[in-house]
Formats: structure tokens, C-alpha cells, sequence
């Protein structure tokens, strides 16, 4: 991401007059020159006041575009009531339009014309109102093309191009939704370009509800964009309003828009494109671009992309870091094609580089887990050949002759020759893999044990929803029978400066390999005691998964504010012992469920698993169709019978996304067994 400037409240309107004319083409620094010569004459040289200069310029730029800008309000009797509207990020009252072509072609956004609405009303300057109907999304960006009554006033607009743009030139941000007679406006600087992975350009000028789908213009009343509330994902800001009056706003580049503006006018929906390709790195940002796994039938699949690929190029820009990929491709529509160039290793360590092109799809089919059923023994070194440590009674290893102790040789498509084989996999590749293929899909696997080369062909299964009544056992301390529960495991504190209470943490003892996290949340009482601990040791010494019980900040209730101290407790602990980052998972019983679903939220892609016991999902959720890297199995618990029917909904909901959902039984108390919890933990991995 490019940016150099910050965003700000003031808006500098006292700046000196030289920074008036900062990136201005040259009508408009004729323009402005000529303000500057009338005020010279017009007001005495001793203690001029250059903000009437910069002032005079405003005015000159809005009354450049505000014939264009147009009032948008909701039509009587769309299909979205506003209270549902709202929770979407749609609309609840006016907002501002663009006109983008005089025959009655209207730029606006999702807020004031959400996704359901069949029509909206136009109000120009002079009050006429005119009905308009949606023609076509940009769904990506959240932009509506209205279609009206031809408009043969309205000003054409002149698009700012892109290699204009830079931090710190004026930007004009005017909206129309207060009162159609007059536009409202607000002054800032544009504070970084190629935000929101390449769809926006940011400002500090106020940017609410009121004026998007308003124009964001340069100081010479040039169009930079259309005012749009983007998300910001990285922040974890998913609808794209949350950012209102911060001091942030988002407008979607006018030049990007008229690229698309023939096939919005066509009457298609413009979809974000998708390759289909997941990462080996955790890290979404500065990540190496190398291939963890390639989607079955996904554009990357079809184009030959394989699980350890790196991408270096696409479409001749250079890529260093996944941060790069996702700049290229977040901009791109379903039905665009790119060209890939991708290094792939060849024989003998070496390496050849390959030239691709892949038409980017809509959606994908959601995609479900499949596995072997197996785990593997931790290894350090991920050259060394896999081990098999544990296998699922009755999974598809299983049922092939695997065992503990088998050393796993290779594994390949049965019916795919053009997928290779994966030769002496380590766990991390063979979830790659795995994450390729699809459940029912066949392969075959290679397998040693004795020195015995062995091969099988077998069916790869769903990941079950349903825990297991077996999984792998706990550590080194377990193999001895007398060894209790109180000497198999250690209860610290997971102290850090900034927390006065910290979180307690049951941790299995024995060895230095990374373990599986469980996070529970109860009932809210305020800091975690001691004797707390006693409910888990039993089964953290069984499973080998460590435990981390926070405590709330306010005795009657979670809150938001608690979570980055669940954070920070997962980064203390990880200190203490290597955390498994496959085996990460949240669970809670009722208030402490209903917030283990915004830990969950907050930790994304690192949480693995969601167990919630007499806690539904919150309606503001979207749940987002499951993916390799971005999946989670979950478990859901009731006692009420009103509360089986919503958490059945949420079943439902999950399922159809392709996450595996099971069930989870209380005890007597109504609290979630521990036994189980850490048993499914400890199974997050499976491969």
C-alpha cells in the first residue's frame, strides 16, 4: 500500500499560497493565478489573508462539478425494511448521486440503493424528482449505475487521471443529500492512494453518509472519485461505515469507473474476481507469494497453478510479497484475465519460471475440508519425511492400512495426472495438498513402515463435524501410568506490562513442540482465580493442548475491550511454548460464547475453531463461503429449546458455506466438558 500522508482532522485551510498550486494542471493554475491577481488588487498588501485566495478557489471547483451532483433518496415501498438495511450497510435516508453522462446516467452506492431496491428517487438542484432504476453493481466497490430521464444540463465531469494523484494535494468532497438546493462541502487532502487493495484512494476531508456516491474533486474541480463507505478489512471493518466522521474517507477513482462504465451500462454485476489459491505464510501482508494450495476447478487450477508455486509477476508487475498479489488482483472483475508468471522448483533444486493466464471466476463452490485422518509427528525440519502419529478409527487411513509409526512416502491424485505427486511431504505440504482436492476425490498414497514400501488407494473423506470419542494423546508424561494429572501439567500466569490481570494458562508439560490452544470463555465475573485451572488439568494432560482462561474486565459482562487481552495472552503464551497455528480455537458458554464469536472475529484466519454453548451467532455477522487457510470447525451447544431453533439456523448457515458443524453436549452444571473440548482442539490439524 502506498502512503506517505496520514489522515487528519485540520484541513489546513491556512497553509501558505505557493501549496495552492501543488500538482494543479495548468488551466487551473491559471485559474488560480488569476484569483490571486483580483485579491492583490482588491485587498491592501499588508496583512492580506491568502485563505481568500484558497477560499475563492473552492467555491470555483465545487460550482465546476455541482450541477452534476444530484440528491439520491429511497423509493416508498423498496423490499428492505430500514432497520435490515441498516445492519447490511444499506440505506436509511438520502444520500448524493454523480451524474457520469448527460443522457441520464447516475453514479451512486449500495447505502443509498442496497442490493434489493428495484428503484430510487433523483432530486435535482431546482427540487424536480425523477424515478431512477438501478442498471448495473460494481459489487467490489459498492457502486450503483441509476438510469433516468435524460439529464441535458448536467455539466460533463473531467476524471483526474491516476498518475495525477499524490498525498497531499486538495481534495473537495461534495455531497447534495442535506437540502437539494445547495451542495454540502468539505475540504481536506488526499492522504494516500491505492487504498483498499487498489479500489480507493483515501481522504481526510469529512466523508459521511450524506455524500457518498458524491464526488471527491482537486482544487481545479477535476473529479477524483466517487465518495464510497469502503471496508477496511485490514482493520477488521467489514461493512465500510464504521469509519464515519474518523477523519478517513474512501472515494472510488472516476477513471476506474468509466473503465467499467460500458458494462455497468449493459446491465451487468460487476464481482470482486477470484483465482482460487491459498498461501503457505500466515502473514496476508508481507507474506512470500509461494502457493500453500490450488482450489479443484478454480481459474488457477485450470491454468496449471500447483501447491508451491511463487508468483513473481502478474501482468508485468513485479510481486515480492502477497501484499502485491492481492493489489493486483482485489481491483480485477470476475470474467478479467491475468497473466501470471510463476517459479516453480524443479529436479535438482532448481528452478524454471512459467507463463499463465487465468480468466478470474465469480464464486467458487464453497469449499469443504478433506482429509486422510491422520495427524503427524511434529517435526522442526520440514524436509524430514512424514510420520504418521495418530490415525482416526474408521477414516480413510485407516481403513488403508496406515498406522502410528508409518512413514508417509508420497501421495497423488488417482484419476488427475496432471496434479504431480507429492514426494516425502512434510504436514504443511500435505495440507496444501489436501486442501487441492475435494472429499470423494481418490488418491493414491505410498506409505513405509519397516523399511517396506506399501502403496493404497483410497477415498478422501469430509473432516467430520462431530468430536471424535478418541484422538491423540497427550505428551511425553502420559506413557507413564502412575503419572497423575497434577505433575503432567504446569498453571501459570500469562503476565505482561500492560494487563493487571492476567490471564491463567494450563500448559501440558514434557517436550518443546508446538501445542494446540484452547481459549475459554465462561460466564463473566471479573479476574480469573486460581482454582480455576483444576477443571482442565485432567484433560489438558490427556490431550497435550494447552489452555488459556481470560478474565473480564467488568464483573457483569464481556466486552470488546477484553479482546486484546485474549490476544495478548495467545502472543505471552507463544513465548512460554510454540503454539500449533493449524490447532488455535475459542470456545465459550453463554455470554462467554455470544463474545467468543468476536474473539473469533478479531483473530480470524490464526482461530481454527468456534464452540459456543447457549450462544448464537450475532446478526450482524456474514459469513463468508469456507476457504483453505480461512476455515473453522465449529461446534454448537443449547439447553433452551428457543435457543436450538436460532443455533439450528446458525447451523444451517455454516453448513451451506462449507464448515463443518457439530454438536456439543453440556454437563450437568451446563458448562462445556473440557474433555471434549480439548480432545477436538488437539484435532484441528487433521490431515
Amino acid at each position: 500500500m502506498r502512503s506517505s500522508v496520514q489522515p487528519r482532522r485540520g484541513k489546513g485551510l491556512a497553509l501558505a499560497m505557493p501549496l495552492l498550486l501543488l500538482r494543479v494542471g495548468g488551466a487551473a493554475v491559471m485559474m488560480v493565478m488569476m484569483v490571486m491577481m483580483v485579491m492583490a488588487l482588491a485587498v491592501p498588501a499588508v496583512g492580506a489573508e491568502p485563505t481568500l485566495a484558497e477560499e475563492a478557489a473552492f467555491r470555483m471547483a465545487v460550482a465546476r462539478v455541482a450541477g452534476a451532483v444530484v440528491r439520491i433518496e429511497p423509493a416508498v415501498g423498496t423490499r428492505a425494511t430500514l432497520s435490515a438495511a441498516a445492519e447490511a450497510g444499506g440505506a436509511s435516508g438520502p444520500s448524493t448521486g454523480l451524474v457520469i453522462d448527460p443522457a441520464g446516467l447516475i453514479l451512486a452506492t449500495t447505502f443509498a440503493v442496497p442490493e434489493d431496491a428495484t428503484e430510487a428517487i433523483v432530486v435535482l438542484a431546482d427540487g424536480e424528482r425523477r424515478a431512477a432504476k438501478p442498471r448495473g453493481r460494481d459489487l467490489a466497490r459498492g457502486i450503483v449505475l441509476l438510469e433516468t430521464t435524460p439529464l441535458p444540463t448536467a455539466p460533463a465531469v473531467e476524471a483526474v487521471p491516476r498518475r495525477d494523484l499524490a498525498p497531499g494535494q486538495w481534495t473537495i468532497a461534495v455531497g447534495r443529500a442535506w437540502t437539494a438546493a445547495e451542495p454540502s462541502v468539505a475540504v481536506g487532502i488526499l492522504s494516500a492512494v491505492d487504498r483498499g487493495w487498489g479500489l480507493a484512494v483515501q481522504t481526510d476531508a469529512s466523508v459521511s453518509p450524506m455524500n457518498y456516491g458524491g464526488p471527491l474533486v482537486d482544487i481545479a474541480g477535476r473529479v477524483i472519485g466517487v465518495l464510497a463507505p469502503l471496508p477496511a478489512d485490514t482493520a477488521g471493518m467489514k461493512l465500510g461505515t464504521e469509519l464515519y466522521d474518523a477523519g478517513i474517507g474512501f472515494a472510488v477513482p472516476l477513471e476506474d469507473l468509466r473503465r467499467d462504465l460500458p458494462r455497468l451500462a449493459r446491465g451487468e454485476s460487476l464481482g470482486r474476481g477470484i483465482l482460487g489459491i491459498s498461501y503457505r505464510s500466515r502473514d496476508e501482508i508481507n507474506g512470500d507469494p509461494v502457493l500453500a494450495s490450488v482450489r479443484h476447478g478454480s481459474p488457477a487450477a485450470r491454468a496449471g497453478l500447483r501447491a508451491g508455486d511463487r508468483i513473481v509477476e502478474i501482468d508485468g508487475r513485479p510481486v515480492a510479497r502477497i501484499a502485491d498479489v492481492r493489489h493486483w488482483l482485489v481491483p480485477r472483475h470476475s470474467g478479467d484475465e491475468v497473466e501470471l508468471v510463476i517459479e516453480r522448483q524443479a529436479a535438482a533444486g532448481e528452478s524454471a519460471r512459467l507463463t499463465v493466464k487465468a480468466t478470474l471466476a465469480a464464486t467458487l463452490p464453497p469449499w469443504r475440508r478433506a482429509v486422510l485422518g491422520m495427524t503427524a509427528v511434529p517435526e522442526d525440519d520440514e524436509s524430514a519425511p512424514l510420520q504418521v502419529a495418530w490415525v482416526l478409527p474408521g477414516g480413510p487411513a485407516d481403513r488403508a492400512g496406515l498406522s502410528a509409526g508409518v512413514t508417509l512416502m508420497s501421495i497423488a491424485a488417482a484419476t488427475d495426472e496432471a496434479l504431480p505427486p507429492l514426494v516425502k511431504p512434510s504436514a504443511p505440504a500435505l495440507a496444501g495438498f489436501l486442501a487441492g482436492m475435494e472429499p470423494g476425490q481418490r488418491v493414491l498414497v505410498t506409505m513405509e513402515a519397516d523399511g517396506t514400501p506399501t502403496q493404497a488407494e483410497l477415498e478422501l473423506a469430509a473432516l467430520p463435524g462431530e468430536v471424535p470419542d478418541t484422538g491423540p494423546r497427550g505428551g511425553p508424561t502420559m506413557a507413564d501410568p502412575l503419572t497423575g494429572p497434577a505433575e503432567a501439567v504446569r498453571v501459570v500466569r500469562l503476565e505482561a506490562a500492560e494487563m493487571a490481570d492476567p490471564p491463567l494458562a494450563v500448559i501440558p508439560r514434557g517436550g518443546r513442540d508446538a501445542v494446540a490452544v484452547l481459549v475459554y470463555l465462561g460466564l463473566p465475573h471479573g479476574p480469573v482465580a486460581d482454582g480455576e485451572a483444576a477443571t482442565w488439568k485432567a484433560a489438558v494432560a490427556e490431550s497435550g493442548v494447552a489452555v488459556i482462561l481470560p478474565g473480564s474486565s467488568d464483573n457483569r459482562q464481556w466486552s470488546r475491550d477484553d479482546i486484546p487481552a485474549v490476544v495478548r495472552s495467545l502472543q505471552s503464551l507463544h513465548a512460554k511454548r510454540p503454539i500449533d497455528p493449524a490447532r488455535v480455537a475459542v470456545a465459550g458458554s453463554g455470554a462467554g460464547g455470544a463474545f467468543a464469536w468476536l474473539v473469533a472475529e478479531r483473530l480470524g484466519a490464526v482461530c481454527r475453531g468456534i464452540a459456543v454453548v447457549d450462544a448464537t451467532m450475532p446478526r450482524s455477522f456474514t459469513i463468508e463461503p469456507s476457504q483453505p487457510g480461512d476455515s473453522q470447525w465449529i461446534l454448537l451447544g443449547a439447553g433452551s429449546e428457543p435457543l436450538q431453533r436460532r443455533l439450528e439456523d446458525d447451523r444451517r448457515r455454516l453448513e451451506r458455506a462449507g464448515y463443518p458443524v457439530g454438536s456439543l453436549a453440556t454437563n450437568a452444571d451446563g458448562a462445556a466438558p473440557a474433555t471434549v473440548l480439548c480432545r477436538w482442539a488437539s484435532l484441528l490439524g487433521l490431515l
